[in-house]
């Protein structure tokens, strides 16, 4: 689906517009091939980049063509810890961003939260920048504070919260993928930007801000592994002991079943006859028990 938006300094809201005009903003979601070869033909863009700009797998770059710079970010979806790729190509006459879901940064422009002036098209870039990052901080931030919290409750960690663990440290090892490469292209940016020092400045801001969130990232991973680590230790420990205590219970039921078996054969054994045979052949298997429950303590095994 294709949308034109357009806003100047002297409007209050974000307008819809039923056609493109100069200085607006062309937002592009889940677009068909019709749409793709409709954009290519009246903007002159790259079908190729297009394409890519919808694989979920692309990492940050920058492209330029005829004209037009083509940034490739990675973004956070609607969809909790679902990470995806935006497109946002920047020309002289508009701003055109593509995504194959709608990223949850441009739905907070949506709702007004933030003041985006289409016309402004370099500033516009680097406040949707900038709330991309914001989004990455919050997430990350949320992620830190369950992990710290599962840092404490180690020993009563449930499979489930084992699962959230595990899902955390793949969403973060993207995340730092995804950081260390829009430094590089938040850099790439001030060298090949003609933009005012004022802008120039925020892009620097964004720079630090990606460092920051990837060294948070490195550190919760960090954790992370620590807890599986130490949670893995726990659980071979309480296997071991499970072990150990079904073995000493298996020997000391084969040894009560051997006498059994011996006193069920058509043989002649001793007390035989005798008519307290029942008692003594009870005691004496509860009293080899005993012995072999006792070393077993005193071994630490039971």
């Amino acid at each position: 689906m294709i949308t034109y938006y357009k806003r100047t300094i002297t409007a209050k809201h974000l307008k819809i517009l039923d056609s493109y005009e100069e200085g607006s903003w062309i937002n592009v979601i889940n677009p068909t091939p019709e749409e793709l070869e409709s954009l290519e033909k009246d903007f002159s863009l790259n079908r190729e980049l297009l394409d890519e700009g919808l694989d979920e797998h692309e990492l940050p770059r920058l492209d330029s063509e005829n004209g037009h710079l083509y940034l490739f970010v990675k973004t956070i979806f609607r969809e909790k810890k679902s990470l995806g790729t935006l497109l946002i190509i920047l020309n002289k006459d508009f701003v055109l961003t593509l995504a194959k879901d709608e990223p949850h940064s441009l739905k907070q422009i949506f709702d007004e939260k933030e003041e985006m002036i289409t016309t402004q098209k370099t500033k516009f870039v680097i406040k949707l920048l900038s709330l991309i990052n914001d989004n990455f901080e919050y997430v990350v931030s949320r992620i830190v504070k369950d992990v710290q919290s599962k840092k404490r409750i180690t020993v009563k960690l449930k499979e489930s919260e084992i699962e959230d663990l595990l899902q955390d440290e793949d969403f973060l090892n993207n995340l730092v993928v995804g950081y260390y490469y829009t430094s590089l292209l938040y850099s790439k940016m001030l060298k090949k930007i003609d933009i005012y020092e004022e802008d120039k400045e925020a892009i620097k801001d964004l720079i630090v801000e990606s460092n920051q969130g990837l060294n948070l990232c490195r550190s919760s991973l960090k954790t992370i592994s620590n807890l599986r680590h130490y949670y893995s230790i726990i659980l071979s420990n309480k296997l071991n002991r499970t072990i150990k205590i079904l073995t000493a219970f298996t020997i000391l039921i084969t040894l009560s079943a051997a006498v059994s078996s011996l006193y069920g054969m058509n043989i002649i054994l001793p007390f035989q006859q005798n008519p307290h045979a029942f008692w003594y052949i009870l005691s004496f298997m509860a009293g080899t028990m005993g012995i072999f429950i006792y070393y077993f303590y005193q071994k630490g095994i039971l």
